[in-house]
Parts: C-alpha cells; sequence; structure tokens
C-alpha cells in the first residue's frame, strides 16, 4: 500500500514536471487529471483554478473537476466557519480541539474529505470528542481514507461519540488502508463499540508502530473483547503500548488471566499500571479483586 502511494506521488512529481517543462496539450486527459487531482485541494483551490487557467485546451477536460473542487471548498469553508476559523487557519493547524460542538455526520464527511485530499500534513492532535455523531458520522469520517490521511497525527481523541460495531469497523478499515500511521494516543472511551468493535480494531491497532496509549473505557468489551486485543500476540504487536485503559467495561475474571497470562509470555512488552492512570486501567470491571491482583503482579513481577 506504501509502496503504491510512493508510485502515485512520483507518477504526479513526473506529470507536474512535463507540465513545467513541455506542452499541456500533450497529455492525456487522465494524465492531466492525475495532475489536478494532486493539485485540488479543498482549502486552497486557487492552485488547481490557476492550472486549468493556463490555456484554453485544459477548460473542457477540467471543468467537471472544477465544479467538484468549487463544490468541495464550500463544505470546506461551512465547515472552518462554523468551528470559527479559516481555511488557512485550518490548512495550517497543529492541533484541534473540536470537542462538544454539535459536528453532524455531514461536517464529519466534510472533515474527511479534506484529510482525504489535503491530509492535513501538520495536524498532531485532533480532539473530535462529545459530538455524538454516531455511526454515520464515524462511517463519514472515515470514508476512503488511507495513506496520506493525517501522514503526521499522534494523538485521536473520539471519546463519547455514540458509535457502535460499525463505526468502529470503519474506522479500522481506513487503519487498514494506511490512514493516521503515527498515531501514539487513541482516546475511544464512552463509545459502545462492544466485542465486536474490538474485534474489528484489533488487527490494525496492534499493528500501529508508535501506539503508546488505548484508551478504551466504557465500550461495552467483555472477556471476548480483551481476547480479541490480546491473544497470539506477535513479538512486534503493541511494541509500543504502555497505556492500556479498560476502565468499567464487563471483563471478568476469564479476561483478567487472558491479559495477565499475555504478560507473563513476554507480551505487551512496555506495558505498566502507571500511576496517574490507574483508574482508568481495569477499574470498575466485573472481576474479583484477586483477578485485577493478578495482572498487577504480572507486571510488577516482569519489572523486577
Amino acid at each position: 500500500m506504501a509502496a503504491r502511494a510512493t508510485r502515485s506521488a512520483s507518477r504526479k512529481a513526473r506529470l507536474t514536471e512535463a507540465v513545467a517543462t513541455g506542452p499541456l496539450g500533450a497529455l492525456s486527459h487522465d494524465e492531466l487529471g492525475v495532475i489536478f487531482d494532486g493539485l485540488a485541494d479543498p482549502l486552497q483551490p486557487v492552485v488547481a483554478v490557476a492550472l486549468s487557467s493556463t490555456c484554453l485546451g485544459l477548460r473542457t477536460p477540467l471543468g467537471a473537476v472544477l465544479e467538484v473542487l468549487k463544490e468541495r471548498h464550500a463544505r470546506a469553508v461551512a465547515l472552518c466557519r462554523k468551528m470559527k476559523m479559516s481555511c488557512a487557519e485550518l490548512l495550517y493547524s497543529e492541533d484541534l480541539y473540536w470537542g462538544e460542538q454539535g459536528l453532524t455526520a455531514g461536517d464529519m464527511a466534510t472533515l474527511g474529505m479534506i484529510l482525504r485530499t489535503n491530509g492535513l500534513p501538520k495536524l498532531k492532535e485532533l480532539h473530535l470528542p462529545y459530538n455524538n455523531f454516531g455511526d454515520a458520522g464515524m462511517q463519514a469520517l472515515c470514508a476512503g481514507l488511507g495513506p496520506g490521511a493525517a501522514p503526521s497525527l499522534p494523538t485521536l481523541d473520539i471519546e463519547g461519540n455514540h458509535f457502535g460495531p460499525a463505526g468502529a469497523e470503519a474506522f479500522a478499515a481506513a487503519l487498514h488502508r494506511g490512514a493516521m500511521p503515527k498515531l501514539e494516543w487513541l482516546l475511544l472511551q464512552n463509545n459502545p463499540i462492544g466485542n465486536q468493535g474490538a474485534a474489528a480494531l484489533a488487527t490494525p491497532l496492534r499493528e500501529l508502530p508508535a501506539l503508546r496509549a488505548l484508551g478504551l473505557p466504557k465500550c461495552d468489551i467483555d472477556d471476548e473483547g480483551v481476547t480479541s486485543l490480546i491473544a497470539n500476540l506477535g513479538k512486534d504487536d503493541f511494541k509500543a503500548l504502555q497505556h492500556l485503559m479498560l476502565a468499567e467495561n464487563k471483563i471478568t475474571d476469564a479476561g483478567m488471566a487472558s491479559l495477565a497470562a499475555a504478560i507473563d509470555a513476554g507480551r505487551l512488552p512496555r506495558l505498566h499500571n502507571h500511576h496517574g492512570l490507574n483508574k482508568w486501567f481495569l477499574q470498575g470491571n466485573h472481576a474479583s479483586a484477586s483477578a485485577f491482583q493478578a495482572v498487577k503482579d504480572a507486571l510488577a513481577k516482569r519489572s523486577q
């Protein structure tokens, strides 16, 4: 997938050079479309518009695409206006705190479109908690996301948005396609993803090389969901994970035993019961005190 993205970027670079050094009319409509797609940024459409204006021969083949860009730009402007910022401010943002803003599934579709086309490469923190956009919002946000979407994003907070298994599956598919490859902190709590959602997310989350914190409190996960996350872990799975937050789910002694066994087997090598995050580790589940203590003992034994 990464190789395909590299080839696509290389092709765009070669075609852009052709525009600069040779006659545009010599390029096919498909080649022009590739160039235009790479330049058609809904946050700064002026570049693509300028390209289409370079000669009369481009106006017809690119006319329909320009209309699409116009519509996308209008949506981006509307979202930015709702968030009281300009497109330029969004383009260069490193931190977005959009919690409790009443963002709808339509707004999420617009944000997803921006991530697909612009990528927001400078973005370091994206906080979208408690907008309650549900499965429809998560599916709209994640539709088509892949390599190039938030390529440098370490922190994503989508807590409390009322999405379930369908939303989790959409997010998992985006991660599989290569979106958000540098996630370090992922906060999913207060979303009823259940065991089905945990199972969908297990593989792409395991494979995130930099993931240090995974927040899954109050997600309706029981022993089956825990098993999906930690069973048969490879040596490189969750290799950076330090904080696994599973508080206030439905985990019983069996799930705790699975977690303790994984730790005893040398998996989750960097996991620890961090004091500052202790209340979000395993508290509030349906397990006995002794089962919880067994997990703590496994962590303590490993650190000796």
